[in-house]
């Protein structure tokens, strides 16, 4: 029984050596899935026109394909290659896609040059709006982008500036009304010294 009991130990004392690497590896691999998440989750303004038409297409040939109808490549419902039909129009590509189009040509050196050629990706936008300093944007690029957020600054710019107006008038109006109620309080205490003043004269 004592050998049996050594046996078993010194079978289980590998797998314990490898504690430390076994964990460090469920964390990469967790890490992994994290990441596949929030790629799974990123979606872009086109990614809806793109999985039709433009399934195999990647980076800048997305934009390319989808401007480009006879690139366009067309399934089936079982997802199978078919051929235009007679009279069937080109995919017409939303609003949304169209103007992530142009921010993706208008901007194209600084999608290279900061945000790793991730073009029609999914952090296209949050890369070029708020990871990349805006005075690095060339002023095509910035003039693409979405001005609403400049909008909002103002707004709440102006929105501060009446509150403090506001503030200032407040501040003056009591100062003042401490002032009046300050020369209030002082008038009879003169009265009371000319009082005093004839009553020695008198005696």
């Amino acid at each position: 029984s004592r050998l049996g009991f050594r046996l078993k130990e010194s079978s289980f004392s590998p797998v314990l050596s490898d504690l430390p690497v076994l964990t460090m590896m469920f964390r990469i691999a967790t890490l992994l899935v994290a990441e596949l998440v929030l790629t799974a989750q990123a979606l872009s303004p086109c990614d809806s026109e793109a999985g039709q038409v433009c399934p195999m297409s990647q980076g800048k040939e997305i934009g390319e394909c989808l401007q480009d109808p006879a690139k366009h490549q067309l399934t089936d419902i079982d997802g199978n290659p078919r051929e235009r039909e007679a009279g069937e129009e080109p995919l017409e590509l939303s609003q949304g896609c169209k103007d992530f189009i142009k921010v993706n040509s208008a901007c194209d050196k600084e999608i290279a040059e900061h945000c790793s050629d991730m073009y029609y990706h999914g952090d296209t936008m949050l890369c070029l709006t708020t990871w990349t300093k805006r005075d690095v944007l060339g002023e095509g690029c910035a003039a693409s982008l979405p001005q609403q957020k400049a909008d909002d600054d103002e707004k709440e710019d102006a929105e501060k500036a009446a509150w403090r107006a506001s503030r200032k008038g407040a501040r003056k109006a009591a100062m003042a009304a401490l002032e009046k109620e300050k020369q209030g309080k002082e008038k009879p205490k003169k009265k009371k010294k000319a009082k005093k003043a004839r009553k020695g004269e008198e005696m």
